[in-house]
């Protein structure tokens, strides 16, 4: 299949090839209130474009950020473990680069403030960027300062201005959520001081095609990335990554730690270089192997069907855990709703009473389940699996089920 009239966002090269073809689905987020405008629901095609040129896997922007992140049901605070992951991060990037009490600290896409908290609670200068007005009123009320604003190079020099340069710039998870990824690292590249670090998260895309994650494909997602297209990008502002760390979150991700070209404050690690290498060793862009990624995810959807479908004939009661983007492109995948599976639970006050985009099962609180007793829990954030088994366990006696990376069935 060719495309005739889409160019990569980073180097404005003609793509002729896409990685992955999930149909066309409503945008991951877009969680129905009522079922009055389950009829006014659109959909979008989810169809990830690949550049050869830069390595980049990507997708169009079939609808703009702003009518995606101005308003957002996703909040950081009501897991657990990003938490303890978010706390983790601050006291060691506070050693690792002898922080003081007079660096300005700034986080991009800060959230609920889950975690400027912490560098607050340490008597830090901090300061957030988050545009979900929603989310980032929860952050005000925890006393962070926080700029209701997108993040682009347009509004870093605002920033720069009020609040000056940054000694330290955090983004998790946002780097991927960006349309404009070179204005955003432009941004970057003139809001950070001289000698000044930033860290960036971002699930790898080695993980998404050794570990079949085609469920962290959504409309949110423009960009899927991994060390050789995140290096192409930041090399085109002058700016290296010196430190690259593996970490659990998300599946398998990577924090990259970033300075100024000239700068001389830290030097270039090997962990670059080896997991730079494990990229080209596993061929991670050649054609061949983007063939099997698709032909895997359909085995992957046609044994998980099965199972539910011999579950229903056996009479079980099957639901859902987890009201998680992820696991809205997966059921869609599927093209499941609630003939299968009866609902969905989760912790986020804000979902409750609504309905998944595309499947239309409906949220219920956690409490659900002990009224409902299941006889099988889905869990969609599988990510967080163990995190929810925990949980789950402790009242309720019921078996697991995750899809990814393969179907499997917890006791």
């Amino acid at each position: 299949m060719t495309i005739s009239n889409y160019r990569c966002r980073v180097c404005n090269k003609k793509i002729n090839d896409y990685f992955c073809d999930l149909g066309s689905t409503p945008l991951a987020n877009s969680f129905i209130a009522n079922k009055k405008l389950i009829n006014k629901e659109k959909n979008f095609p989810l169809k990830v474009y690949f550049c050869k040129k830069c390595y980049l896997p990507q997708l169009p922007v079939h609808v703009f950020a702003k009518n995606i992140f101005s308003n957002y049901d996703y909040f950081s605070s009501y897991s657990k473990s990003w938490i303890k992951h978010s706390k983790n991060y601050v006291n060691e990037i506070i050693k690792d680069l002898n922080l003081n009490k007079e660096n300005n600290i700034c986080e991009i896409a800060s959230n609920d403030g889950y975690l400027l908290q912490f560098f607050k609670q340490k008597g830090f200068k901090v300061l957030g960027v988050e545009p979900a007005k929603n989310v980032a009123n929860k952050a005000i009320k925890k006393k962070i300062n926080t700029l209701k604003i997108f993040f682009n190079y347009e509004n870093a020099n605002r920033i720069k201005k009020k609040y000056g340069l940054q000694d330290l710039i955090i983004c998790n998870n946002v780097f991927a959520h960006v349309p404009d990824i070179l204005s955003f690292t432009k941004g970057l590249k003139g809001l950070i001081s001289q000698n000044g670090i930033i860290t960036i998260e971002f699930p790898h895309f080695l993980n998404l095609m050794k570990k079949n994650q085609f469920d962290t494909i959504y409309h949110e997602h423009f960009s899927y990335l991994s060390l050789h297209s995140v290096n192409k990008i930041l090399k085109k502002f002058k700016l290296i990554i010196f430190k690259v760390k593996k970490i659990n979150t998300h599946g398998g991700s990577l924090r990259i730690y970033i300075k100024h070209k000239k700068s001389k404050q830290f030097k270039i690690e090997n962990s670059y270089n080896k997991i730079f290498e494990q990229e080209k060793k596993l061929k991670i862009f050649n054609k061949e192997n983007i063939k099997k990624f698709t032909i895997k995810l359909k085995k992957i959807r046609k044994d998980f069907i099965n199972l539910l479908l011999d579950l229903k004939l056996k009479g079980k009661k099957v639901v859902a855990y987890g009201a998680a983007a992820k696991g809205n492109t997966f059921l869609n995948y599927c093209n499941l709703g609630d003939n299968l599976i009866n609902f969905v639970v989760d912790k986020n006050p804000s979902k409750i009473g609504k309905f998944l985009p595309g499947s239309h099962l409906p949220i219920f609180p956690i409490k659900k389940l002990n009224q409902f007793k299941p006889d099988y829990i889905i869990i969609l954030p599988w990510n967080i699996k163990d995190e929810v088994i925990k949980q789950v366990k402790k009242k309720l006696k019921t078996k697991f089920i995750t899809a990814i990376p393969k179907l499997k069935i917890y006791n």
